[in-house]
């Protein structure tokens, strides 16, 4: 007992001398120390840098000490278009409540405006950042924190065109840019404007958790070679091409928004090389295509929302594997697409909002399978120009005639037990 209570003094002691010796240092323009460069000279690990409203022109602001540089009522700091704002390579740093603008631009480096190197315990929360080339990055790092920031990129998607009518992506980088990370939180942040809004490559055991990603040239999510990651309640919205998953393991999927991704080549999700995930309680509301499945395996896709899509879902012949089960098809173009005569995935007990059967014995389902692949749906994914004649009465006599008689679509691509009410998941 008398060990243990040393053992808790000591520690006691240690922290009331850790606050004894910490200080802050205020940073003003009429202040002793009136720039961040100065302060972070005099600073030591532990103390706290307040930065008092105004603008700082510092050029690259490096920091390498474990200090917390906080903002207050929203002090400017500006790259003047010409350097990284700020490149933190240190443990535990905390930056808050900072404006982080106008940084430089490169074709060869990754200039942000704010850069983790290689750090631990780092967080960047509540602060603004305008006009830079990638705003927030973080590279081979591990547990850091960015959370409630609001991120406004140069990259607006009404007069990004070149010469040729193209979007030219490779003039703006991503609003939130994480490298070879691990154990990371994205949380509550605003993204928009930006190449993609937020990118992760090689990042494992990471969450991103209510965040808004809308209008970005490219998309809204961008993940690839990223493991054991969860995408929970966030929103993705009118993206160049929505959210692309790829080249991943183990992605748990939940509760999300992808609405309005519309275009030729857009989508609210693709899927692409994808194993062993789930996506569950998600709704996909007036995209061109809610899913696009490409070698997507063993995935469960339950209880998800798809309303007024051109396609709710296309999959590939090579997705193998799959469950879909317990979602609402509610007034698409098109239910499902594929490009193979074969079904080597399972539809079971999901609303078709078109279904014509009926239910003799009022068990909630119906008493005729139902086939999401209609002729015409099957005709426009092998022959794309065909979707002139939507909505047209020959294209009503081709699926009528095939559902009585199925000789092209998949005889096998079918749902055996549909639904006749919406399935009511918890909201």
């Amino acid at each position: 007992m008398n060990i243990g209570r040393l053992f808790l003094t000591f520690i006691m002691s240690l922290f009331i001398f850790e606050s004894v010796i910490s200080k802050t240092i205020t940073v003003c323009k009429n202040c002793p120390v009136n720039s961040i460069k100065k302060a972070l000279e005099l600073a030591n690990d532990n103390d706290t840098i307040l930065i008092k409203k105004g603008v700082y022109k510092e050029g690259n602001i490096v920091v390498k000490k474990s200090v917390k540089i906080i903002g207050e009522n929203y002090p400017v700091i500006d790259g003047e278009k010409k350097y990284e704002v700020i490149t933190v390579k240190a443990n535990n740093v905390l930056i808050k409540g900072l404006i982080i603008q106008n940084s430089g631009k490169s074709d060869i480096e990754d200039i942000a405006g704010i850069k983790f190197f290689r750090t631990k315990n780092c967080r960047i929360e509540k602060c603004i950042l305008k006009n830079n080339f990638w705003a927030i990055y973080f590279a081979a790092s591990k547990n850091g924190v960015i959370k409630d920031n609001k991120i406004y990129g140069p990259a607006k998607l009404s007069y990004l065109k070149s010469a040729f009518g193209t979007r030219i992506e490779t003039n703006f980088g991503n609003g939130i840019h994480l490298w070879h990370c691990k154990n990371m939180l994205v949380e509550g942040n605003y993204v928009r404007n930006h190449r993609d809004g937020i990118y992760f490559e090689f990042v494992k055991n990471s969450t991103i958790v209510n965040n808004i990603s809308e209008e970005n040239l490219r998309y809204g999510l961008h993940f690839m070679f990223s493991h054991r990651d969860n995408y929970i309640n966030n929103v993705f919205r009118r993206n160049g091409a929505g959210v692309a998953v790829m080249y991943t393991k183990y992605v748990y999927m939940a509760n999300n928004r992808f609405e309005y991704n519309w275009g030729g080549d857009s989508y609210g999700i693709l899927l692409k090389e994808i194993y062993d995930s789930y996506m569950y309680h998600n709704v996909f509301y007036k995209n061109t295509t809610g899913i696009f499945s490409d070698n997507t395996n063993r995935t469960v896709i339950e209880e998800n929302d798809f309303i007024e899509n051109g396609w709710a879902i296309r999959i590939w012949a090579n997705s193998q594997d799959n469950v879909i089960k317990h979602n609402n098809f509610i007034s698409n173009t098109f239910n499902i697409a594929t490009n193979s005569f074969q079904n080597p995935n399972k539809y079971e007990e999901n609303y078709w909002s078109d279904y014509k059967g009926y239910d003799l014995n009022h068990d909630g389902i119906g008493d005729v399978p139902y086939r999401p692949v209609s002729l015409f749906g099957y005709l426009t994914e092998n022959y794309p120009q065909s979707i002139i004649l939507s909505r047209s009465f020959f294209v009503y006599l081709l699926d009528l005639t095939e559902r009585m008689f199925p000789m092209l679509i998949p005889s096998e691509l079918v749902d055996k037990k549909p639904l006749m009410r919406r399935y009511q998941w918890l909201r």
